[in-house]
């Protein structure tokens, strides 16, 4: 049985903290860390500190880029990577801390599809950076296998968990325009500024669109999925539903379980072209967990 630690490549330092962390709790025999070509410049010196930390510790090392500008192609790499690497009954732990939420379900689906029950670790921030986190989003797109059912002639309901980026969270109503939103918040953030922005902006989608609103705690057991499952309560069987996490990245975890059990449900996700240099510092609590698929 091998244990297979998979991360992506951030400039961010918790990323190699992290990486740090993650060596030291566990025996991995192999670390693949995934990384966008667009941003090779800007993660080469943490990836060459993970590189170290497995060298160290006997540890095999896989630098596994991708296309930054083509999901399709980084899809395909991914999937031949873990295909070729992971068998059912290998241990693999995601850590998901600076994982964009695209490539977190893509590789839990892979890792499915094996026939493994991943583990995840989320190393969250110590702070916040600057005034913003990402600018310019792309066009918004659903995730290859994750898709779920398109009905032609029936509504679109939009679940969103809302975070910081905004201009994401735009993006991505206006692109698919659904006739009503639920929208998720986390209960008690840490970050007051992101309560403030939060709040401001739920106001906004209130005046211009039909919104129903929820709370969830992602830092709970079930990363929120609970309350999600309350939320979709009341989905009828002739709308489109479309599940985006925009806000903490635990509830990445718990919007894919979630589609699991509704596979109906298609998952989202909007790129952006810019990131801060400052997105985070530091490194703060680690959380840790195994996707739990089964429904509820």
């Amino acid at each position: 049985m091998n244990r297979t630690l998979i991360a992506f490549g951030s400039w961010e330092e918790r990323f190699p903290a992290g990486i740090e962390r993650d060596l030291r709790s566990t025996q991995f025999q192999s670390l693949v860390v995934f990384y966008y070509n667009g941003y090779a410049e800007r993660t080469v010196a943490a990836r060459q500190v993970a590189r170290r930390c497995c060298e160290g510790g006997g540890v095999q090392f896989f630098d596994v880029e991708l296309e930054t500008d083509s999901f399709r192609s980084s899809w395909k790499r991914i999937f031949m990577h873990i295909d070729q690497r992971v068998t059912a009954g290998d241990e693999v732990t995601v850590d998901i801390s600076t994982m964009p939420r695209d490539i977190i379900w893509s590789v839990f689906w892979m890792l499915e599809r094996k026939g493994v029950s991943a583990k995840y670790v989320y190393h969250s921030p110590a702070e916040y950076g600057g005034d913003w986190l990402s600018r310019a989003p792309r066009p918004p797109r659903m995730i290859y296998k994750l898709s779920g059912e398109v009905l032609p002639s029936d509504p679109t309901a939009l679940l969103l968990i809302l975070g910081y980026d905004i201009p994401r969270a735009k993006r991505l109503i206006r692109w698919y325009a659904p006739k009503r939103i639920i929208v998720g918040m986390q209960v008690g953030d840490r970050f007051k500024r992101n309560q403030d922005l939060m709040r401001r902006q739920l106001g906004e989608l209130k005046q211009d669109h039909d919104v129903s609103d929820f709370r969830l705690d992602a830092y709970a057991e079930d990363r929120g999925r609970g309350a999600i499952n309350e939320a979709i309560r009341d989905v009828s069987e002739h709308e489109n539903v479309i599940m985006s996490s925009l806000g903490p990245k635990l509830t990445s975890v718990a919007i894919y379980e979630v589609q699991r059990e509704f596979r109906r449900f298609g998952l989202a996700y909007t790129p952006a072209n810019e990131f801060s240099d400052d997105y985070s510092i530091g490194i703060g609590q680690s959380y840790i967990g195994e996707m739990s698929l089964g429904s509820r």
